[in-house]
């Protein structure tokens, strides 16, 4: 998805992703999401380094930078810790044998399937974190726009919204 768009984007094009939801913040500009003292009174908690949402019951003002990276789920969770993934430069879902595809044939092989290898293992990782915590949804931004979710409905509606101008 484009990147360019970004989590403003989805969630002025399609806020039902985060509507009536709970967030956990894993990333916040490259580091952990401090609530100030407005948004704890709303109920944001930060518990070892993790920022927990209270249901979001409207987008009035849910905190995003750049190198975001957040866990949706439907109802209130938490982590016991939580790798994060959207610092590691160029982090992306799509496999790294089509990015491979995708690169200039003056580029050093050797050191592209080296890092394919590493994407891979990355990937496998994430997913596995993914299906731990049994979020519905992930949404980061950094050098890529990634949006996750076990909700075909959701991912629809996101996916329309990166179709559109």
């Amino acid at each position: 998805m484009d990147r360019r768009k970004g989590i403003g984007h989805m969630l002025e094009r399609c806020p039902e992703a985060l509507l009536d939801r709970y967030v956990a913040v894993a990333c916040f500009d490259s580091g952990p999401f401090h609530p100030n003292a407005e948004e704890t009174a709303a109920g944001w908690r930060l518990e070892n380094q993790l920022a927990y949402s209270p249901r979001l019951e409207s987008l009035s003002r849910p905190p995003f930078r750049s190198f975001d990276e957040w866990y949706v789920f439907a109802s209130p969770a938490r982590l016991c810790s939580c790798e994060v993934f959207i610092n590691f430069g160029g982090f992306t879902l799509q496999h790294p044998e089509e990015c491979l595809a995708e690169s200039h044939p003056t580029w050093d092989r050797a050191g592209a399937k080296a890092l394919a290898a590493g994407q891979i293992r990355q990937q496998t990782q994430f997913w596995g974190h993914l299906e731990l915590f049994g979020a519905e949804s992930y949404i980061a931004a950094g050098d890529n726009f990634i949006f996750a979710t076990a909700n075909s409905e959701l991912f629809v509606c996101v996916a329309a919204a990166f179709r559109s101008a």
